[in-house]
């Protein structure tokens, strides 16, 4: 039996500590996401050195190495990254030499964060939650009722999420079944690149999303070619669902993407579903809990339910 761990609910005046372990973002990203969190009474602690560019990153890997430790060694609850972009991979040879907090804390972010989900649901077995990163909060509520399900779950006052009307993209995934498992995967090519490498993603019996942006259709097939060639993705998952891919237009305006998505799902056995409202969507960016219990119901109306790591009963 798998033993779930959970991570502590925000309260007010309690600590969130913003790390930058990808790339850089914008002074005006920062003070938006900044004013977002203040509005909702937390403390809010991050370096000076917070956003030195170097190259492709926010800081050299000294400097972030440091961040990420302190945030770890600190109080806060939340840790929560600034940005993607690339970089979040260089830390992880860091991360393996250090000793776990007794606590988990709770790891926001997305994209280039892949590699750090990876790492800390699989090494650490923590949980931890796909979605917006500092950078993206404030800047496009579209939806409202987002706004309203990310404050609930940082706040701890969900215990699940519910995300109805998947759609089905295989014959697996259109027979009547349950499918009990965690989540786990992230950015496409950011599951790719961990392939051979010690943080190679765990797939087996999982129930694994993707999402990527500025892929084009030819280079989702690859990677998918890839994977499946590799044995990761022959037979491992329990399923697989997809959120947005965006940006990924031909010279043409054509959008391939879909149909690389449609043939991947026909050549494998398990289900295969889309519409997740995760990923680069500039409109939404729904928070996804990984390493958390999870059920997948196939049949009439396909659904995904996610515990969110705060109040699980420990078995």
């Amino acid at each position: 039996m798998k033993t779930f761990l959970n991570w502590e609910p925000l309260q007010k005046n309690d600590l969130v500590h913003i790390i930058a372990p990808a790339s850089a973002s914008t002074e005006e990203k920062l003070k938006t996401g900044l004013s977002w969190l203040e509005s909702l009474q937390f403390d809010i602690v991050y370096s000076d050195n917070l956003m030195m560019p170097d190259l492709f990153f926010s800081a050299p890997l000294e400097e972030q190495c440091e961040d990420i430790k302190n945030a770890l060694d600190s109080d806060a609850k939340v840790i929560w990254c600034l940005r993607g972009g690339w970089g979040s991979m260089r830390l992880l040879p860091f991360l393996e030499n250090l000793v776990p907090p007794q606590k988990p804390k709770l790891l926001i972010g997305f994209s280039d964060i892949t590699s750090l989900h990876l790492f800390l649901t699989q090494k650490w077995n923590w949980p931890t939650i796909h979605g917006r990163t500092i950078s993206q909060l404030g800047l496009t509520w579209a939806d409202s009722n987002e706004e309203l399900l990310w404050k609930k779950v940082i706040r701890g006052e969900l215990t699940e999420i519910q995300f109805e009307n998947l759609t089905p993209l295989n014959s697996a995934a259109l027979k009547f079944k349950t499918i009990e498992s965690t989540l786990t995967g992230g950015n496409l090519r950011l599951v790719q690149s961990s392939l051979g490498t010690p943080w190679q993603i765990d797939v087996k019996d999982k129930i694994l999303f993707f999402e990527d942006v500025s892929e084009r259709g030819y280079s989702v097939d690859r990677m998918f070619e890839q994977m499946l060639q590799s044995g990761l993705l022959s037979d491992g998952p329990a399923a697989v669902i997809f959120g947005s891919f965006t940006n990924g237009l031909e010279k043409n305006g054509i959008d391939l993407v879909p149909e690389a998505i449609r043939r991947f799902a026909l050549r494998v056995s398990y289900p295969v579903l889309s519409g997740l409202p995760c990923g680069h969507d500039t409109k939404y960016n729904y928070p996804l809990p990984f390493n958390t219990r999870a059920h997948l119901i196939l049949g009439e109306n396909n659904k995904l339910i996610c515990q969110t790591g705060v109040g699980l009963i420990r078995d």
